[in-house]
C-alpha cells in the first residue's frame, strides 16, 4: 500500500521509500476518513498514511519517530526522551482534548476522560499502519476531533504465516525484545505481537519499563461474513524526574533530575471484535468493545518550589503564599463498554451512504492527594514529600449516544460530493465521595491552605449535546491529479476533570463544548513516474474556548469566551531521484493566534499563542543500492521553528531566550543490512550531531525540558 508522508518545514533527513508500486498515490486505500475502505482520490480531507512496511523499517522506540514523517504532524516526546506524548497538529503543542486517538477505529479512551499521553497506551512500534486525518473529524467521530484523528491499526488479519524476533540494545541501558507471529489455518488467522523494553534514561530519575501485547483472531465464516477480534494490553512504569529545569540548569547541567519525586504508572487494556456481514446492497459492521485504563502519577507541573514565597515588592496588600498549593498525587481511571454499529448502503457503483451509531458507557474515578515538600535542600526541586490531605475523590458515570450519516455521491465522471452530520448526546452522573467545599469556605481550618483553592462540586448530573456537519467537493483533474475543498466542523466537550476537579474556579459544571470551523483546499497526486505530492491549505477558527476570568469578588471562573485562529500550509513530497535513491519532504508552516482572549486581568488578543512553532520540517534521503542486498541507509533531518514561551510574547520589547525558544534541527541516521535471508542487522543514531535542544518549554520558571543527546541503538531481526 502506498503512503503519504507529507508536511512542510526546514530540515535534513532520510526516509523509507514510499514507492510500493510507484505512481499510484491516489489509489492509496484508507479506512479512517469514512470508517470504510476508500481511496485517497475519494477523500475530501488531508490524510497522512504510514503502512506496515514503514513501521517495521523504522523500528521506532517512540511514536514521534514514526508519526513525524507525516506533513503537519509534530508528536512531542515528553520527559526528556521518556514515554510521554503531546501533539501539535493544526494546533499549538497542546495538552487539551483537541485530538482523538483511535485503535482500529475504536477510541482508546472515552470522551470526557482525555489524556494527552494517550499514545503511550498504544504500542505503535508493532502497528499494522497509521492513518491521521488532519483537522476536524467530529462529523464521523465526535468529541475531541479538532486538530486531528489519529488511528493506529493493530492486530489486522494476517496475510501469510510469519514469525520473527527483534533484540535491540542502546545507550543508557536501553534493551528491547519483540516477538511477532502470524498463523493462517483454513479460514482462521492468528497474530501475536509482544514488546518488552527497559531504559535507565539519560537523565537522573528517568528510568522506564514497558510491556505490550497485541493478540488477534480473525475468522472468515463465509463469503458474506468475517470477524476480527483484537486484544491489546500495555503497562508502563516510569520515573518522571526528567521534569523541566530552570534556564541556567538547562544550559549547564541538563542531566540532572529536576524534581526527584516524580513517577507515573500506566495500564491499559482493550478488547474489540469487528463483525462484518455483507448484504445484497451493502455491508453491516458491528464492533462491540471493552476497555480499561488506570493511571497514577505525581503532577510534577504543579510542584513549583514548594516554599512560601514573599509578596512582590510592588504589592503592599499581598501576603506571603505557598507557591505549590496544587501539588498532588493523582490516581484515576475508567472502565468502558460500548458498541460501534454502521451500515454502508450502495446507491450505485460509485455512490453510497453510511449510517451508524456509537454507544459508550463508562465509569470513571479520580482521587487526588495533596503533598507537601519535606526536604531541606535550598534548591527549587523537590527531593522528598509527605501526603497532607485529600483533595478530590469522586466517580463519574458517563454515557454517550451518537448517531451519524455519511454520504458520497458521484455527481459526474470528475466531480464527487461528500457530506455528513453527527449528533452527540452526553450525560455525566457525578458522585463526590468527600465533603462538598463551596468557594471560600474550607471545612477545616487546618487544611485551609489547599482546600480554600480546591472547591468540590456537590453530586449532580450534567448533560450536553452537539451537532457536527461537514461538506466536501472533489474534482479529478486527471487520472493522476486530484483537488478538493471542504468545510468541516468539530467540537470537544469539557472533560470530567475540567468540570469536577474545579480547583480554584467556581461553577465549573456550566461549561459548554468548545467549537471549531475549518475550511480547507487540497491538491495531490503524481507528476510523471518519479514524483508524488500532497498539499493542503487550511483556516480554522476555534471559539467558545475555555478560559479563566477573575470576577469583581476575586473569584476565578471558567467560561466559554476564548477565540483563536489557526491557518497554515502542509506539503508532502516523495521523489524517486534514481533507482536506488529516494527523497522525501514533509513541511508545514502555520500561524496560531489569539483572536479574543482575556484571561483574568490580562488581554492577549492579537498575540501569537505560546508553544506554537511556525515551521515543522522532515527531510529524508534514502539509499538502497543493489550492493546492500535489500538493505538501506537513511539520513533524516527534523526541524522545529521558534515559538513564544508565554501569552505575553515579547512584553518588554527585548526578546531573549527566556521569552522565545529559537527552535532546533536534529539529524538522525538509520541503516539496516541483511546477513542472510533470515537475519538482518540494523542501527539507529538519533541526534547524530549531539545538538543541545529543548524538548518542551514552559512559561512557569521559565522551565526547559532538555531533549536527549546523541543516542545509538543496534539490533538484530531474525525471521524463523
Amino acid at each position: 500500500m502506498k503512503k503519504s508522508v507529507g508536511s512542510l518545514a526546514l530540515a535534513l533527513a532520510v526516509a523509507v521509500p514510499v514507492w510500493a508500486g510507484h505512481g499510484e498515490y491516489l489509489e492509496t486505500v484508507v479506512v479512517t476518513a469514512t470508517r470504510d475502505h476508500s481511496s485517497l482520490s475519494d477523500t475530501a480531507a488531508s490524510v497522512g498514511v504510514l503502512d506496515e512496511d514503514t513501521v517495521r523499517a523504522l523500528k521506532s522506540s517512540h511514536s514521534s519517530e514514526l508519526l513525524n514523517r507525516i506533513s503537519g504532524v509534530n508528536i512531542v516526546q515528553l520527559g526528556s526522551s521518556g514515554e510521554g506524548v503531546a501533539a501539535a497538529i493544526r494546533q499549538p503543542v497542546s495538552y487539551s482534548p483537541v485530538y482523538l486517538y483511535l485503535e482500529n477505529g475504536v477510541p482508546t479512551r472515552s470522551a470526557g476522560f482525555f489524556n494527552h499521553n494517550a499514545l503511550y497506551e498504544v504500542n505503535t512500534s508493532v502497528a499494522n499502519g497509521v492513518e491521521i486525518i488532519k483537522g476536524p473529524g467530529s462529523a464521523l467521530y465526535g468529541s475531541d476531533a479538532i486538530g486531528a484523528v489519529i488511528n493506529i491499526l493493530s492486530g489486522q488479519p494476517p496475510r501469510e504465516n510469519a514469525r520473527s524476533m527483534i533484540l535491540e540494545a542502546g545507550a543508557d541501558g536501553w534493551r528491547r525484545a519483540q516477538l511477532n507471529a502470524a498463523q493462517l489455518q483454513r479460514n482462521y488467522g492468528f497474530t501475536a505481537r509482544i514488546n518488552v523494553s527497559n531504559s535507565d534514561g539519560w537523565r537522573d530519575q528517568t528510568a522506564a519499563q514497558r510491556r505490550d501485547a497485541t493478540l488477534s483472531w480473525a475468522w472468515d465464516a463465509s463469503d458474506s461474513m468475517n470477524l476480527n477480534t483484537v486484544l491489546t494490553a500495555s503497562t508502563l512504569d516510569m520515573e518522571t524526574g526528567g521534569s523541566g529545569l530552570r534556564y541556567n540548569d538547562y544550559r549547564q547541567d541538563p542531566e540532572q533530575a529536576g524534581n526527584r519525586i516524580g513517577f507515573r504508572d500506566v495500564s491499559a487494556l482493550r478488547l474489540s471484535s469487528a463483525i462484518e456481514k455483507r448484504l445484497d446492497s451493502g455491508v453491516l459492521t458491528v464492533t462491540p468493545y471493552l476497555r480499561s485504563n488506570e493511571l497514577q502519577y505525581v503532577a510534577t507541573w504543579t510542584l513549583n518550589s514548594g516554599r512560601v514565597q514573599p509578596p512582590p515588592p510592588w504589592c503592599s496588600t499581598c501576603l506571603a503564599q505557598l507557591d505549590s498549593q496544587d501539588a498532588h498525587i493523582n490516581d484515576s481511571g475508567h472502565d468502558s463498554a460500548g458498541v460501534l454499529v454502521k451500515y454502508r448502503h450502495d446507491l450505485s457503483e460509485d455512490s453510497f451512504v453510511i449510517v451508524g451509531v456509537d454507544l459508550d458507557a463508562t465509569r470513571g474515578y479520580q482521587q487526588q492527594t495533596y503533598i507537601e515538600r519535606t526536604d531541606s535542600d535550598a534548591g527549587p526541586y523537590w527531593l522528598s514529600y509527605r501526603e497532607a490531605g485529600e483533595l478530590y475523590d469522586y466517580t463519574v458515570d458517563f454515557f454517550a449516544a451518537s448517531p451519524y450519516v455519511h454520504l458520497e455521491q458521484q455527481l459526474s465522471p470528475r466531480w464527487r460530493l461528500t457530506a455528513g452530520v453527527r449528533y452527540d448526546s452526553f450525560r455525566y452522573d457525578y458522585d463526590n465521595r468527600l465533603a462538598d467545599i463551596a468557594a471560600g469556605s474550607p471545612d477545616d481550618p487546618a487544611t485551609a491552605i489547599y482546600e480554600d483553592s480546591h472547591y468540590r462540586e456537590p453530586d449532580q448530573i450534567v448533560e450536553m449535546e452537539h451537532f457536527s456537519p461537514k461538506l466536501g467537493l472533489i474534482f479529478d483533474i486527471s487520472d493522476s491529479l486530484n483537488a478538493y475543498t471542504a468545510y468541516r466542523h468539530a467540537f470537544r466537550i469539557p472533560d470530567a476533570g475540567q468540570m469536577f476537579r474545579a480547583g480554584a474556579t467556581v461553577d465549573a459544571t456550566s461549561l459548554e463544548p468548545v467549537k471549531a470551523n475549518s475550511l480547507e483546499l487540497g491538491l495531490r497526486g503524481n507528476v510523471g513516474a518519479r514524483l508524488a505530492f500532497d498539499a493542503a491549505l487550511y483556516r480554522m477558527e476555534k471559539r467558545d474556548d475555555i478560559l479563566s476570568v477573575t470576577e469583581a469578588s476575586g473569584a476565578r471562573r471558567n467560561v466559554n469566551a476564548g477565540q483563536t485562529d489557526h491557518y497554515g500550509l502542509e506539503l508532502n513530497l516523495d521523489i524517486r531521484l534514481t533507482g536506488s535513491l529516494d527523497l522525501g519532504l514533509a513541511y508545514s508552516r502555520a500561524k496560531h493566534r489569539f483572536a479574543d482572549w482575556q484571561d483574568g486581568r490580562n488581554d492577549y488578543s492579537g498575540n501569537d499563542m505560546p508553544d506554537a512553532p511556525a515551521d515543522f520540517a522532515n527531510l529524508r534521503l534514502s539509499w538502497h543500492p543493489q550492493v546492500l542486498g535489500g538493505g538501506r541507509v537513511e539520513l533524516e533531518g527534523w526541524y522545529q521553528g521558534e515559538h513564544w514561551l508565554d501569552e505575553n510574547n515579547d512584553s518588554d520589547g527585548v526578546a531573549t531566550d527566556r521569552d522565545r525558544y529559537k527552535g532546533h534541527t536534529l539529524i538522525n541516521l538509520r541503516a539496516d543490512y541483511p546477513l542472510t535471508d533470515a537475519i538482518s542487522l540494523y542501527t539507529r543514531v538519533l541526534n547524530l550531531t549531539d545538538r543541545h535542544y529543548a524538548e518542551t518549554t514552559s512559561k512557569w520558571g521559565p522551565r526547559y525540558t532538555p531533549g536527549r543527546p546523541r543516542t545509538a541503538f543496534v539490533g538484530v531481526n531474525w525471521s524463523f
